[in-house]
């Protein structure tokens, strides 16, 4: 499991410092645990005990990371220190493995409880849901068997027993004991894989300057959207629409003030259309914005708040300037058994008629001839 975390150690991922880092000690504990009665107590008992709580604070902490919340170190080390004190007292000033046994089962299971309700707690998106339930039910199934150990162990603690003492309980602590970090760690790849496919897809589908929907992925999406308006008989519009004189803004200001106008023009685009609707960069200065369910009277509505709202917008520039700017946009609405390519067509042509009218205007592709005319 630690080879298959540092392969993934690229990725970025939040808590994959920690989750490896968990594996690491697992491996450095357990001859150290396994030597029980050949090499010192203090080794077997005291330094394996402590670094075998280490793991599942680590995994603990490398979830919350990856949650984004905040890891209460000072608590994780308050109750590290507690363990390590009562360890020691019932070793060296009152000898008793059955109380050695409940302290370190409740130690480990306080953690998988914590770990199980940040697990819960957390919204998790499509991607890492199936991830995060996995990991909830292992910490919770840890967390139940520990307390029946816990249980088992406080009533037989004026009885002598073995640490491997070979007994249905104890070997089934000790299988779920072994699968438990593998199995958190399973849980912690896969949230990790489902993290970076998520970004990868992101990446794939949105322009890496303005954040907005990339050509391709706009072009798969509306696809479908005309096939569900088609089939639903519903309304469909798209506007395309560019800046107007946007090469003299970059020849003027340069071309790091012309890419912020650019992802200042699909922030304003978001605070008029709908979540619904898609707002993509279709290349250089060149946007499109595909309004699913919207009629024309309604298409022409968007688009004028479009075009005011793009006018009334500014961009910082060196110097204390402002770099203002307006836009030209096309409008056609869905006809029956049109195409995508006809529909973008005649919206290109409106964005076109609308350059060619002066600038800074809408104007609305004609159904019948594929021309264009002002709203």
């Amino acid at each position: 499991m630690l080879m298959v975390l540092r392969s993934l150690s690229r990725s970025d991922a939040p808590g994959m410092r920690e989750w490896s880092l968990a594996n690491g000690l697992a491996i450095v504990a357990l001859p150290l645990y396994g030597g029980r009665g050949v090499i010192p107590d203090v080794l077997s008992i005291e330094l394996a005990n402590l670094l075998f709580l280490c793991v599942p604070m680590l995994m603990y902490a490398g979830y919350l990371r990856y949650l984004e919340r905040r890891v209460p170190a000072g608590l994780l080390a308050a109750g590290l220190g507690a363990t390590t004190v009562l360890l020691l007292l019932f070793h060296y000033v009152v000898d008793s493995m059955p109380i050695r046994i409940v302290v370190t089962s409740v130690a480990h299971g306080a953690v998988y409880v914590a770990l199980a309700c940040s697990l819960h707690r957390a919204e998790a998106p499509a991607a890492s849901r199936y991830a995060r339930r996995f990991a909830f039910w292992v910490a919770v199934l840890l967390a139940l068997a520990l307390t029946v150990r816990a249980l088992v162990y406080a009533a037989r603690y004026d009885v002598e027993v073995e640490i491997f003492e070979v007994t249905a309980l104890n070997l089934a602590c000790f299988a779920l004991g072994t699968l438990s970090l593998p199995a958190l760690t399973m849980g912690a790849v896969m949230m990790a894989n489902a993290d970076l496919l998520g970004r990868t897809t992101y990446a794939a589908e949105h322009d890496h300057l303005t954040g907005a929907w990339s050509r391709r992925a706009f072009f798969a999406l509306a696809g479908r959207e005309l096939e569900r308006a088609q089939r639903n008989r519903s309304a469909l519009s798209v506007l395309v629409f560019d800046i107007d004189h946007f090469k003299a803004i970059n020849d003027t200001y340069g071309h790091g003030v012309g890419d912020r106008v650019l992802a200042d023009i699909v922030g304003c685009t978001g605070t008029v259309i709908r979540a619904v609707d898609l707002c993509a960069r279709l290349g250089g200065e060149e946007f499109a914005v595909l309004l699913p369910d919207t009629t024309p009277e309604r298409a022409r509505v968007v688009a004028q708040r479009l075009r005011e709202a793009l006018q009334q917008s500014a961009t910082a520039a060196a110097g204390g300037r402002t770099v203002r700017y307006t836009a030209s946009i096309g409008l056609a609405c869905l006809e029956s058994g049109e195409s995508l390519d006809r529909l973008l067509q005649r919206a290109d042509a409106a964005l076109y008629a609308a350059k060619a009218g002066g600038r800074n205007r809408v104007c609305e592709a004609d159904t019948a001839t594929g021309s264009a005319r002002a709203p």
